[in-house]
């Protein structure tokens, strides 16, 4: 009997060895993608979002979708595995795709500049946002009466509230989603940079002084380098003011955003006001080299990295 036994074992515990070793590798899916089980979703990158820190970053998404669904399906894919909580968009050329990539995301939101099209294609700013820590209101376009300066693209602007333990509001602010003339070798686009940047320090100056809250996070593609020099530097209107303003990409300025097969520099970039200093305390900015994990971003998904600051200076309480 106890030979017997012994035999059985002999085959039963192979069987179950073989059972866990399988059960315990990676799932992927016909591509040889990782497959995240829990939402059926390709891994492509590494997740940058934190659990007890708010997590927001501006992601130029050129022409979206320049490839069109398969481009809808890699940044759905994209914005689950980075996991964090809010998304400035520039470059939305379709309005109709925006729509199916928040429909594809459970559990996300979107908020798209209205602004009425200008052109064939144009392109609109934006967000996305967590819809269990993130509320919104009153967005709305500023400055449209500075059209030509903002080169038909006006910012977009909310509220928005940031969502702790039993939904109490920990922090909230304004935000403002930028996407400014291009074109870094043109005098004259420089000029309509500088301008549209003096009446955007304008705009929150006032607001503030009006007694909004002086919380500001402005972010998105500036289309140009704070390191200039002072005398061809187009940020004049809040570098001149370091007391009331400060660029969280002023200290990553020897990496790159816009990685164009041509030329590359850092001109997506995240500003505060003063008053946010404090939220986000010992936090971190940096770019996100989403191509050197992903080999066809930038064929397939944009010619920006997106630009991320992580803000350490509260505590969800999740």
């Amino acid at each position: 009997m106890d030979k017997k036994m012994n035999y059985i074992k002999l085959l039963i515990i192979p069987a179950i060895t073989v059972l866990l070793y399988s059960c315990a590798q990676p799932v992927t899916d016909p591509g040889g993608n990782t497959i995240d089980d829990s939402l059926n979703t390709p891994v492509l990158v590494q997740k940058e979002g934190g659990a007890n820190t708010f997590d927001i970053m501006t992601w130029n998404i050129e022409w979206f979708p320049k490839e069109g669904p398969t481009t809808v399906n890699y940044v759905k894919t994209l914005v689950r595995n980075l996991d964090v909580d809010l998304i400035a968009v520039e470059e939305i050329s379709s309005v109709s795709a925006f729509n199916t990539l928040i429909d594809s995301l459970q559990g996300w939101g979107g908020s798209l500049n209205n602004y009425p099209s200008q052109y064939s294609g144009y392109q609109r700013t934006g967000f996305l946002y967590k819809t269990s820590m993130i509320s919104v209101t009153h967005p709305h376009y500023i400055l449209d009466d500075h059209l030509w300066e903002f080169a038909s693209r006006p910012p977009w602007t909310a509220r928005i509230a940031v969502k702790g333990k039993n939904n109490q509001t920990v922090f909230d602010f304004n935000i403002i989603v930028v996407h400014l003339k291009a074109e870094l070798g043109n005098s004259s686009d420089a000029e309509r940079r500088k301008k549209a940047i003096g009446y955007l320090e304008e705009y929150i100056d006032a607001e503030i002084s009006s007694g909004a809250d002086a919380d500001f996070i402005v972010l998105g593609d500036w289309n140009d380098k704070i390191t200039d020099p002072a005398s061809s530097n187009v940020f004049t209107a809040f570098l001149d003011k370091p007391d009331d303003y400060s660029f969280l990409t002023a200290d990553i300025s020897g990496r790159y955003s816009y990685i164009s097969n041509t030329y590359k520099s850092l001109i997506d970039h995240i500003m505060i006001t003063k008053d946010a200093r404090q939220e986000f305390g010992q936090g971190t900015t940096q770019v996100l080299y989403l191509d050197s994990e992903f080999s066809r971003y930038q064929s397939e998904v944009s010619d920006h990295r997106p630009v991320l600051s992580i803000f350490k200076g509260f505590t969800l309480g999740n």
